[in-house]
């Protein structure tokens, strides 16, 4: 295996665990929510604040994509995600409107989409991503 190889497969494997990580914290910040709204409303300050946690994801999920040579939709789809958060925060100061019933809609395809990523990036025993889900060469 040579060095180029061990850098492709690090970034395939990193990507995979960013992706898996970065889903996990989707549902968390949807527990948070859900806490907010049945249990006690003061939850909602640990909502806004735990984003702040895991926004970043998928700005590395980009850079170790790149690193990992990739194909091209696994390199875009973040890029996807950090702009749907960004609806997030755009909806949520939306409050009473129709635009902020949106919120927990995105937030449903922010973590579909983390799944996707997960999913579509997990790497089979040789290291390679399927090419059989994405139709692309490496």
């Amino acid at each position: 295996m040579t060095a180029s190889d061990r850098e492709r497969s690090w970034g395939r494997y990193g990507y995979c665990a960013l992706a898996g990580l970065f889903a996990a914290c989707v549902l968390v910040q949807t527990y948070i929510a859900g806490m907010a709204i049945f249990v006690d409303s003061t939850n909602w300050g640990l909502h806004r604040t735990f984003i702040h946690v895991f926004e970043i994801g998928p700005i590395l999920m980009v850079l170790v994509a790149f690193l990992g040579r990739l194909p091209w939709p696994l390199r875009l789809l973040p890029i996807g995600l950090f702009a749907l958060i960004s609806v997030q925060y755009a909806t949520a100061h939306a409050f009473g409107s129709l635009a902020a019933a949106i919120h927990p809609v995105v937030a449903v395809v922010i973590f579909w989409l983390a799944v996707v990523a997960t999913k579509r990036s997990w790497p089979r025993t040789d290291g390679a991503v399927s090419r059989a889900v994405w139709r692309t060469g490496d």
